[in-house]
């Protein structure tokens, strides 16, 4: 797994002109040797789904920084709550994702986040309304840069 933040792919660009559902496409396509997209079914991929969207919505990858960045990024800019998030860290599936991890790289994260958790949060402060982790699907036409101006999301640069 990947430390550094880089950009891989288009939906990383603030004004990215794919609409949200071709965004999501190139995200589940440039990591199509780390995992497959999951089918909402269950309590869990339906998580996971959520999970992918934000790390489109605000543009990071899934370096292990970028994951740092994108649960803080939860955390600041979504409706979602931490005791949800916990729910969702907590369950068999995310325990075995955490430790597959491993130790060392989430420890070198938590070394290294300090300047995103700074940042994140001011940019999370100045966004006009949290996304809503579950309320996406109305945005999945329009184009990716358009929902951020909505948001008034400013996401990191790489």
């Amino acid at each position: 797994m990947e430390f550094n933040r880089t950009r891989v792919a288009r939906f990383q660009e603030q004004d990215c002109s794919l609409t949200l559902r071709e965004a999501v496409d190139e995200y589940y396509t440039i990591n199509s040797h780390l995992f497959s997209r999951p089918d909402p079914k269950t309590p869990w991929t339906h998580l996971l789904v959520h999970h992918d969207i934000g790390h489109v919505f605000f543009g990071v990858n899934t370096s292990i920084l970028d994951e740092a960045a994108g649960d803080i990024w939860t955390l600041m800019g979504t409706d979602m709550t931490f005791r949800e998030y916990a729910a969702y860290v907590n369950t068999p599936e995310g325990k075995k994702l955490v430790k597959e991890i491993g130790p060392w790289l989430i420890i070198k994260s938590l070394i290294y986040s300090p300047p995103l958790i700074y940042k994140i949060f001011i940019r999370s402060r100045r966004m006009k309304k949290k996304w809503e982790s579950q309320g996406y699907e109305k945005h999945m036409n329009t184009p990716l840069g358009e929902v951020r101006r909505i948001y008034n999301l400013k996401i990191l640069e790489c």
